[in-house]
């Protein structure tokens, strides 16, 4: 048995083992904590390590740009996705707009990436998220004003505590701001060997620490309620295929290579949806609770759901692709899973229109 298949069969285990771990222990108390430790702690201090291990690339400035065209371009084909689920109710249509061009690699592919790709990669992709960040964030924040001003028929209601909300999520969050400080760690000409001995080896153990918590929290989250499953699995994995097949064909037709650096692309690709537009959702609904209107410009629940399912959905994915690294290397196979996904997307959607719900 291969050392990676090896590998992927203890990261199923471990979400086996949060599955069984949620069916022991009833309550969630343990899930915060948990989801703390790991965004707060120990993929911060991954991150920084990553990046002090490597030399920094002109090159890779170009990457939150890149970034950022794919959020984009994802952002204008939603509109055809959604309206070809069928999905007629206005809120989920506009919770689809906000969700299904974001990206959450942090949780879903970070882990992966530094146990496969190592410490170069996931530097690399810690660098291509600033792009996605400035999306989820900024972009998305302002499209949902503009989403609820045209839902309550307000000319404009933006407010200079709103612009604050935005910057300050993107300066504070724990992530953006070690990505700063190992950058200027870097710039002062230190490296990794500057740092003392016994706070590196501590730093490493919480970064060995980052997958086992993650593969648990993935587990003890994971939801099945069938009529929500049904519904949503569809657009998830419309989305996957969609991106994969825009990935590949980026990285074939204009001749990159199906390298280390164009397959993380690939990987990040696959990432679950953020939570930071459902954040500016809620954002939304409390300014609309507090004018106390009937009409609502989000689906918070449905919104929800989608998170929930996004995560090991994305997870177990990109685990499905590691297991041959053939496929990853191989346009044509990329090409066919593409297809797969798309062609599974649609006829669950035609299935759930014709038989099961309406959704």
């Amino acid at each position: 048995m291969s050392s990676i298949l090896s590998q992927i069969i203890v990261f199923f285990a471990l979400i086996a083992f949060g599955i069984l771990l949620r069916s022991l222990i009833k309550s969630d108390y343990y899930k915060k904590p948990l989801k703390l430790y790991i965004l707060n702690i120990a993929l911060p201090i991954t991150i920084f390590v990553s990046i002090i291990s490597i030399e920094i690339d002109l090159k890779y400035l170009l990457y939150p740009i890149l970034a950022l065209l794919f959020n984009l371009l994802l952002y204008f084909i939603s509109p055809i996705i959604i309206r070809l689920s069928h999905i007629t109710d206005l809120k989920k249509q506009r919770t689809l707009l906000m969700l299904l061009p974001s990206f959450a690699p942090g949780l879903s592919c970070f882990p992966i990436i530094n146990e496969f790709l190592g410490y170069g990669a996931l530097a690399q992709a810690s660098i291509v998220d600033v792009g996605n960040k400035i999306f989820v964030l900024i972009v998305l924040f302002f499209i949902s004003i503009r989403l609820y001003n045209k839902t309550q028929n307000i000319a404009n209601n933006q407010k200079k505590e709103s612009y604050g909300f935005v910057f300050k999520s993107l300066f504070y969050e724990p992530i953006n701001i070690i990505m700063i400080v190992a950058l200027i760690f870097l710039a002062t000409s230190n490296t990794i060997e500057d740092i003392p001995t016994l706070i590196l080896s501590f730093f490493l153990k919480i970064k060995d620490s980052l997958a086992p918590a993650v593969f648990i929290f993935i587990g003890v989250s994971i939801l099945f309620t069938k009529n929500e499953f049904i519904k949503i699995l569809p657009l998830l994995l419309i989305r996957a295929g969609f991106c994969l097949i825009v990935v590949t064909s980026i990285i074939y037709l204009f001749g990159i290579g199906f390298t280390d650096s164009s397959i993380l692309f690939l990987i990040l690709s696959l990432s679950s949806v953020s939570f930071w537009p459902y954040a500016h959702m809620t954002f939304i609904d409390n300014l609309e609770k507090n004018m106390q209107s009937k009409r609502k410009t989000f689906d918070l629940s449905f919104g929800l759901n989608l998170l929930a399912y996004s995560l090991p959905f994305s997870t177990i994915m990109i685990l499905l692709l590691f297991i041959s690294e053939k496929v990853l290397y191989n346009p044509l196979a990329l090409y066919t899973i593409s297809i797969v996904l798309l062609t599974l997307g649609f006829l669950l959607l035609y299935l759930n229109q014709k038989k099961f719900v309406k959704v």
